[in-house]
């Protein structure tokens, strides 16, 4: 049993060993988009932050460079304490290595360059505030180095020479970017290098938007493409957090980018077993195979999907839940009740409304309390009115800290259920019948309480240790 998952394995001679949750559709589809794109070409994938943006793009960096592409990449969010983002772009340049001993000189040789005036623009920014978006085009074959050192020199001199020394330099940084990178293909790789920038969207707002600016202003060339990992809502809060509240963040931000791609969500209900698999559980569940445990997985499985979508809930924070059900499973012998469709209610509604859980913990507030809030979620009212709904409610009738007004609801419903009391509505009754079936089972064999504290103790302990 494990208690953190390790980064998912993506063998560089097999991508989609490990891909449970089959995203080899998806990864074959977007390396073959990419296949056809010339570049310059900046292309967003567009996801909510923890739903597996990052595996997506691995498995596309190893499925290309199988195809003999190029690839280049790093997490922004981990290089965002850079001033200047052009640097980390160009250490990423850095870690190309060519097969070809003379490609690989010529490149190196061509990539030096880049690197120097990297240094000058990062150690300098951009003369008298200009942007590099103003920049035009000059020629500067010539006295290159003497350049540089004149851009980073500390004596103020005339700024608009100044000014026309930078526009040259930064127009020589594009020109070497394209010369190094037309070596690829004479070192028998396809001719497009492929740049993935990841979690662009949880660096520090002005960061995010000076690499896009250095992307399309310096990276501007033939047979380069950019794959971005985004949240592009997160990405447009940037914009404002940069330019002002009032600014069109998604027009501004077409500017540099030219295709967005939405990352279709996975198959719920799949992702949770796969945890479960991951996380070395499965074997766990299967020694509860009592008369009252056996179904302990799927009700765990059934009852945690729904509630995690009607939550709206990450995939990372999925799987902080199920690592926390590693601790809970190891404090509940098998031959003891884990009570999962209960505790899978408590676990995500600890982690998305801890106010409620205490109230209910404390038993403040009850089963209706807690209804009236699934209620309120987006589709909300379907999923109490579905099976795990009535089984939630029923768990919760019978868990009830308040055992006069446990007792009241138990009672009220075998009214609803006996009586010929034609005023109630049909789906009342329905719900009745079927809240008092469910009550009668939790109750079966020699069972006589449910201790909704007991199991809510068992995940503030996985709180603590975890959180």
């Amino acid at each position: 049993m494990k208690y953190r998952l390790p980064e998912l394995d993506i063998p560089s001679d097999n991508p989609f060993l490990n891909d449970a949750l089959d995203r080899k559709p998806l990864v074959e589809f977007l390396a073959g988009l990419i296949a056809r794109l010339e570049g310059p070409f900046v292309l967003a994938l567009d996801s909510p932050w923890g739903t597996g943006k990052t595996t997506i793009v691995k498995m596309l960096q190893a499925k290309l460079m199988a195809d003999q592409f190029q690839c280049v990449y790093f997490n922004a969010w981990k290089v965002d304490y850079v001033t200047d983002p052009l640097v980390a772009l160009v250490s990423g340049l850095d870690d190309i290595h060519l097969n070809d001993d003379g490609a690989e000189s010529e490149f190196r040789c061509h990539l030096n360059t880049v690197k120097k005036i990297a240094s000058a623009v990062a150690k300098r920014a951009v003369v008298a505030g200009v942007k590099v978006a103003t920049l035009g085009v000059l020629d500067i074959e010539e006295d290159f180095e003497k350049v540089v050192a004149d851009a980073t020199s500390e004596v103020a001199g005339n700024l608009v020479d100044d000014f026309q020394k930078e526009k040259r330099a930064l127009e020589k940084f594009r020109e070497e970017v394209e010369k190094a990178v037309e070596l690829l293909k004479a070192a028998g790789q396809k001719e497009t290098l492929v740049f993935f920038i990841d979690e662009l969207d949880r660096c520090r707002p002005t960061f995010a938007i000076e690499m896009l600016e250095r992307i399309k202003h310096l990276f501007d060339a033939p047979h380069i493409v950019f794959v971005l990992s985004v949240d592009k809502s997160q990405l447009e809060a940037s914009t404002a957090a940069v330019y002002g509240e009032k600014i069109n963040a998604p027009e501004y931000l077409r500017r540099f980018i030219d295709l967005e791609y939405g990352i279709p969500m996975v198959e719920t209900k799949r992702f949770t077993q796969t945890l479960l698999t991951r996380f070395e559980l499965d074997s766990a569940f299967s020694k509860r195979n009592g008369e009252q445990t056996r179904y302990d997985k799927d009700n765990f499985v059934d009852t945690f999907t729904e509630l995690s979508d009607v939550h709206n809930m990450s995939l990372r924070a999925r799987e902080r839940c199920i690592g926390r059900l590693c601790i809970v499973i190891e404090q509940t012998p098998p031959d003891h009740y884990l009570d999962p469709i209960l505790l899978a209610f408590l676990m995500v509604l600890r982690l998305k409304n801890i106010d409620l859980f205490r109230r209910l913990c404390s038993g403040i507030d009850g089963p209706e309390e807690a209804m009236q809030y699934l209620s309120g979620l987006p589709g909300g009212v379907q999923f109490v009115a579905n099976r795990s709904g009535l089984l939630i409610e029923a768990y919760l009738i019978a868990a009830d800290p308040n055992k006069e007004r446990s007792e009241a609801r138990h009672l009220a419903l075998k009214r609803q259920v006996d009586e010929l009391d034609e005023s109630d509505p049909p789906v009342v009754k329905f719900r009745a019948r079927e809240l008092a079936a469910i009550r009668r089972h939790i109750f079966s064999g020699f069972r006589t309480s449910v201790s909704l504290a007991g199991v809510a103790g068992k995940i503030d302990l996985t709180a603590s240790v975890r959180d």
